[in-house]
């Protein structure tokens, strides 16, 4: 949740990201954008960045409770794990884009819009590393067959459907205009919307079965009276 925070602070209130800007936008607007907020576009990434690692132990909390799905041979739970790492890895250099767009802004416009469309299309556009975090953890919670199982297993649904909604923003590379654009309504706000809904939700979610795991353990390591000594006095002389 403190990614999702910092992340929201950074990108969207102190850098003015969110909402996105129009890809349809001239150079000279664009390059006046950067001219204008350079240091706050600065400031803003460094922070985004900050919150874009703490995805990691987000990603492996999750992993240690799939394993309790999987059992000993755990292929879905390292897969999670791994792809869940390169998603701060994928969007650090789309962020830095925008700090090398800040870094020089009297730059040509042209040259200033050229870095500002390197970082945008694949901010929005690289979405293939979330989808298949996403499709790993709903086909491992599914298959969790206990009376009593890790998630519950409408989460696993919820994660199958959250994949698929990522999809229509990778299209962004087709179009400066209209619902798959960068800014548009799939590109952009289904995506957006559905990433962190599934934030949300599985924070809820995987506290909660790290409390029951806490429980049951708790239970398990706590001694038992033997039967013989219940109800049993002290011998007397």
């Amino acid at each position: 949740m403190l990614f999702a925070v910092l992340f929201f602070v950074g990108f969207g209130l102190i850098a003015r990201y969110i909402p996105p800007p129009d890809p349809a936008r001239s150079a000279i607007d664009v390059a006046s954008f950067y001219r204008d907020h350079a240091n706050a576009i600065r400031a803003g990434m460094i922070l985004s960045m900050y919150g874009l690692v703490f995805f990691v132990p987000f990603t492996a909390a999750i992993s240690v409770q799939l394993k309790r799905i999987e059992g000993q041979h755990t292929p879905l739970s390292y897969a999670q794990l791994g792809i869940g790492c390169t998603l701060p890895v994928a969007f650090f250099p789309a962020l830095y884009y925008f700090q090398v767009a800040a870094y020089r802004p009297e730059r040509s416009a042209e040259a200033v819009q050229t870095l500002n469309d390197m970082g945008w299309l694949p901010f929005t556009g690289i979405v293939y590393a979330i989808f298949v975090q996403n499709l790993v953890i709903g086909i491992a919670v599914l298959s969790d067959r206990r009376g009593s199982p890790v998630f519950p297993r409408w989460y696993g649904y919820f994660c199958l459907w959250t994949a698929l909604l990522y999809c229509p923003a990778s299209l962004d590379v087709f179009f400066q205009a209209g619902p798959l654009a960068w800014n548009g309504l799939f590109s952009w706000w289904l995506s957006l919307v559905a990433f962190f809904a599934w934030i949300v939700v599985t924070v809820v979610i995987t506290l909660q079965a790290i409390t029951r795991q806490h429980l049951s353990d708790q239970a398990q390591t706590e001694p038992t009276d033997s039967p013989a000594s219940v109800g049993s006095e002290p011998s007397r002389a």
